[in-house]
């Protein structure tokens, strides 16, 4: 073994990761079909009434009409020191697409490629360290999925 692989495979092994399973935790979170009953399963009634929108968090997602509704790409930046981050969607049956734990000390930075069945409205939610909670969200314009020949 080189000795890189072997440092590298040593470090990598004293890390600890840790990360919420949220669809053990929450699992009617998963199953809720808009935005304020996913979010009320996710962080409580308490932190959702208190929900902000932030400066603080770059959507970079399509700002034109998407033709590829299956790989809609976008990236997610903040500088919010957090312990997790959602991202939630008005298009498909059930609203919640993921949930992050963000690793301690670690900067938001995150990109990805989701689906979303028809036009509609894409949410980042950040739950910042102190339990406060605050959103960016963007309309997003799909070409319907029936005009796709295949």
């Amino acid at each position: 073994m080189h000795r890189r692989t072997f440092l590298t495979i040593s470090t990598l092994s004293l890390i600890n990761i840790h990360a919420i399973d949220f669809r053990e935790t929450k699992k009617e979170a998963w199953k809720a079909r808009d935005i304020n009953s996913t979010m009320k399963q996710l962080y409580g009634n308490k932190a959702f009434e208190s929900i902000k929108k932030s400066t603080n968090i770059e959507l970079i997602a399509p700002k034109h009409l998407v033709e590829n509704a299956y790989s809609i790409p976008i990236t997610i930046k903040s500088s919010i020191k957090a312990k997790s981050v959602s991202i939630l969607q008005t298009a498909n049956e059930e609203s919640l697409i993921a949930v992050f734990t963000v690793p301690k000390n670690e900067t938001i930075h995150y990109t990805t490629n989701i689906r979303m069945e028809r036009k509609g409205t894409l949410f980042i939610v950040v739950e910042a360290l102190n339990g406060q909670l605050y959103y960016v969200r963007q309309f997003i314009e799909v070409s319907s999925l029936s005009c796709v020949s295949g």
